[in-house]
């Protein structure tokens, strides 16, 4: 640990000036900002001194237009002015906070240093004790508005002594978080676990739960070619009537969603606006950190009230590097989740809720394009909606869809399900999985479940669900956000075994218990998470058999020209359901095509056995999965086609 002691700041005025000067060099601020700060400065302010918090700035060559602008910035979005001068990146952080210390003539610590206490009253008071400090008990301080404020109203006592200290906020939060380092590995894999251990997967692949499962997969499969009748009536009867259940309930979701309303709540202010915390999980995806920076750099939100969380692990010094080398001009955080298990995008997440500052949560993923305004419309929505409304859920589209067949599958599948299906879902009233990507949360809603189970792979799938039977409801709204399917067939099997072994994963969690379930849903919804699971899992996993039976029987004339009583019933039931799936999955795809503008796509359509069959391997693929490595994270690589910002003008 090192300290700037207080005279070495003799000349630290004309180190702040340089920085200034070098500020001012940089590249313009976009149209729209160079606008609105043309707009704010535009209004009197020569009877009004700059508030006091920045007012010290001054005395350092900060220009009085820029302390007025920032000033009246702070004022227009609600928030302290030096959080509005640091957001928008008119002074550097560094420069600050050494201007700072040296108008309370006090040390400036920038280099590596331990605190006694690690909480997040620390973090948001901005000051803690320094452990083995140099001269006896020391106080270090980072503070930032109300905290700021009460710092500069008792500079007279603080002025000149040596056991105050000041740093910046990012080298502040890193020591809270080194404070302690061994406490959140453990508490991002075991949040869910605490709050109801019996809704989380650890526990749920033990015993003989998982080799059942397989036996009876088998069994149903075998019994379908049995030569006895009988054998065969009782392992295609519950099949079918499953099957049935998923289809009706995508036809009852389809005509749910041609009378869908998606209200949109009242426009904000921006003083009106909440704190928003942007979560993004990253590993190895430095070919993606330019774009990403530039995504977050649309988004049509304060500044300063934006609280980003890149979340990355231990070995990823690349993505790392690439962050720093093309950074968000966003207020954004580097967080590195420690060493620990299972090696998650969920624990990744939890890792970073402690030390989220918004009452709203986003998710993203690394290679996303919102909609630039999706931000102000969930949390218009979020104000208008019941407290119960715990998420909302933004469609998701696919901006590289003309590489190839399976990008153009991959973007008809999105557009039924997204635009289609789910919406149709939301408006019943019914539970839906979730995507994994442009959810909007309430961060007490989340608390309430214990946030993401760790060990689930669709930890998307497993909130939407847990958040229901918690007494919450999801909702989706009209936004866009684009995104990168894979391009080549064996990472679009990559991609879909993990999805289907986290259903997997999730059908052994919420159905172990049927009698809890129907508890905690009600009988309505309770039956439709049954009837997702049967079209979702078990189509994938057993339809080509099914197909491959009707085949067999239209081929030796039984299936068409029935003779005995069992007969006719397979015949009956085989053929309706035939007519019945395909209206189930051709409706949601071209009621999709149109809404999403993607007609152009229709001979892709020619694909969709591969597709299915796609489906069906990767799904037994996950199978195997489950019972060799059930927590394993199979990583999607991203930046593999060449995409450009998507215009949602």
């Amino acid at each position: 640990m090192s300290f700037l002691p207080v005279d070495s700041f003799a000349s630290g005025a004309p180190r702040i000036k340089d920085d200034l000067h070098a500020l001012r060099r940089r590249r313009p601020a976009p149209t729209d900002a160079a606008a609105t700060r043309h707009s704010l400065l535009s209004r009197p302010t020569a009877s009004r001194a700059p508030p006091v918090e920045i007012a010290f700035l001054a005395h350092y060559g900060v220009p009085d237009a820029t302390l007025h602008y920032a000033a009246a910035l702070g004022r227009r979005q609600g928030v302290s002015a030096d959080e509005a001068l640091l957001a928008e990146g008119l002074v550097p952080e560094e420069t600050f906070y050494r201007a700072l210390a040296h108008y309370l003539d006090v040390a400036f610590v920038d280099r590596p240093f331990e605190l006694a206490i690690s909480s997040l009253a620390a973090a948001r008071r901005g000051y803690a004790r320094l452990r083995n400090a140099p001269g006896g008990s020391s106080w270090l301080f980072a503070p930032n508005g109300a905290s700021l404020i009460r710092l500069i109203g008792v500079a007279r006592v603080v002025r000149g002594r040596r056991f105050v200290a000041v740093t910046t906020r990012a080298r502040f939060i890193e020591a809270l978080r080194r404070a302690d380092p061994s406490a959140a590995p453990r508490a991002a894999a075991f949040l869910a676990e605490r709050v109801d251990k019996d809704l989380c997967v650890r526990g749920c692949l033990r015993g003989r739960s998982l080799k059942l499962f397989i036996v009876a997969l088998f069994a149903v499969t075998a019994g379908l070619y049995a030569p006895v009748d009988a054998v065969r009536l009782v392992c295609a009867l519950p099949l079918a009537i499953a099957f049935l259940f998923g289809v009706f309930l995508r036809l009852f979701a389809c005509a749910a969603s041609l009378e869908a309303r998606e209200g949109a709540g009242k426009r904000q202010s921006d003083a009106q606006l909440p704190v928003y915390t942007i979560v993004i999980a990253l590993y190895k995806e430095a070919p993606v950190a330019r774009q990403l920076a530039r995504a977050i750099d649309r988004l049509d939100y304060p500044r300063a009230k934006l609280d980003v969380k890149f979340i990355l692990e231990a070995d990823d010094d690349e993505t790392a590097s690439a962050l720093r080398a093309h950074p968000t001009r966003a207020p954004h955080e580097i967080v590195v989740a420690p060493r620990g298990a299972p090696r998650t995008k969920p624990r990744a997440l939890n890792v970073a809720m402690p030390l989220a500052r918004g009452s709203l949560i986003a998710v993203f993923d690394a290679e996303d394009f919102p909609e630039p305004r999706q931000l102000r419309h969930a949390a218009a929505l979020f104000s208008r909606l019941p407290r119960r409304v715990a998420c909302l859920q933004a469609s998701l589209a696919i901006d590289n869809a003309a590489v190839n067949w399976m990008t153009a599958l991959f973007a008809l599948e999105y557009a039924a399900l997204f635009d289609v299906y789910n919406k149709g879902l939301a408006a019943m009233g019914l539970p839906l999985f979730l995507g994994g990507t442009s959810n909007h949360f309430r961060i007490e809603a989340l608390g309430a479940v214990g946030f993401w189970d760790a060990f689930n792979v669709t930890e998307d799938a497993d909130l939407g669900l847990r958040l229901a039977r918690a007494g919450f409801y999801i909702r989706t709204f009209a936004s866009e956000t684009y995104e990168e399917a894979p391009a080549g067939f064996f990472a679009l099997v990559r991609q879909r075994t993990r999805w289907f072994k986290g259903w997997m994963q999730t059908l052994f969690v919420h159905c172990r218990r049927p009698w809890r379930l129907f508890a905690d849903l009600g009988p309505r919804r309770a039956s439709a998470v049954l009837a997702m699971f049967a079209g979702g899992l078990f189509g994938p996993l057993l339809g080509p058999f099914v197909m491959a039976r009707v085949a067999y029987d239209a081929v030796e004339g039984r299936l068409f020209s029935p003779v005995s009583p069992v007969e006719i019933a397979f015949s009956t039931m085989w053929c309706f359901l035939a007519l019945a799936g395909a209206g189930a999955l051709l409706w949601p795809l071209l009621l999709g095509m149109r809404r999403r503008g993607l007609a152009p796509l229709w001979p892709r359509l020619f694909f969709l056995p591969p597709w299915l069959l796609m489906l069906s391997l990767s799904a037994w693929r996950a199978l195997y999965e489950l019972c060799r490595r059930p927590f394993h994270w199979e990583k999607t690589e991203h930046g593999l086609t060449v995409r450009g910002a998507p215009d949602m003008a």
